[in-house]
Parts: structure tokens; C-alpha cells; sequence
């Protein structure tokens, strides 16, 4: 313990909102808003929930491609599976270990519906590119921003 973790942890217990839409929660959106510049910041109890929900609003059904980085954890894939969806593999860039922004209009054929970037360790990928590219085609982007906290993409959040 480095801090005041104690007194918060007694103050939310003594407050009976240990999940849910607690007042840490409601710390934690304003902090995640006023650090990002986001009007509306929502926790999930996992980037998984969050990406389930991602593909339960973009409305993937069997067959539909997402095309995401192979090295990503699996839950990336999988949220879209659940769907019926077909993860779309790329390779990596070397130098920053996320999505190869150049492989992408490859890999898109007439299924492909959206593409998920992954923010690895704390490096932005190459978003106006991958925005880019999305809109030429009309694609959805989902970024997967759980090792992205606090990364930074051309000097803002």
C-alpha cells in the first residue's frame, strides 16, 4: 500500500457500494473524462464486457469479418465470435507491436464489418490511418484500449 487505499476501501464498504454505479465509479468517469477529453466515459467490469457490448451494438452476425491484430489477447476475437463473427487476422508492426496499419485494406473483403485496433502497452496505433481506411470502406472501428490507458496519439489523449 502506497497511499490512502485503506481509507477508500473502508469508505466504500462503509457506504455498501462496492460495485455498480458507486461514487468511486462515478471518480472514476470524471477522472477518465477530464484526462481524455471524452464527454461520457463508461466503466465495464472488462475490456471482454466492453467488447461484447461493442459487438452486440455493431450487430455482427454469422459470418460478418473483424479484422484485429494476431497478437491481441483472445477475449478480442472472441467477443465477436460470440457474435457468429470471423476474426480477420494481420501481423504486427515490429517497432510497435499493434496492428500493421499497411495490412488492412488487404484483408478487407464484402463481409468485413469492422476493424479493431489493439493499443499494446501503452502505444496508440496509427489511428488516422486505421480511421482512414474504415471510412473509405465503410467500416466500424472498435478500439481496444485496455492496455491503452493514458497512451497518447499525436500529443492528445
Amino acid at each position: 500500500m502506497t497511499g490512502k487505499e485503506l481509507h477508500y476501501i473502508a469508505e466504500a464498504k462503509s457506504g455498501n457500494m462496492l460495485a455498480g454505479d458507486g461514487p468511486f465509479t462515478k471518480r472514476c468517469h470524471e477522472w477518465l473524462e477530464s484526462r481524455s477529453g471524452c464527454d461520457t466515459a463508461l466503466l465495464t467490469h472488462s475490456c471482454t464486457a466492453a467488447l461484447e457490448m461493442a459487438a452486440l451494438l455493431l450487430n455482427i452476425e454469422p459470418g460478418d469479418e473483424v479484422i484485429m491484430p494476431s497478437y491481441t489477447f483472445v477475449s478480442t476475437a472472441n467477443a465477436f465470435v460470440l457474435r457468429g463473427g470471423v476474426p480477420v487476422f494481420i501481423d504486427i508492426r515490429e517497432d510497435t507491436l499493434n496492428l500493421d496499419e499497411s495490412l488492412i485494406e488487404s484483408a478487407i473483403t464484402a463481409r468485413t464489418r469492422a476493424i479493431v485496433p489493439v493499443h499494446y502497452a501503452g502505444v496508440a496505433c496509427e489511428m488516422d490511418t486505421i480511421m482512414d481506411i474504415a471510412k473509405r470502406h465503410d467500416l466500424r472501428v472498435v478500439e481496444d484500449a485496455a492496455q491503452g490507458v493514458m497512451a497518447t496519439y499525436k500529443g492528445r489523449a
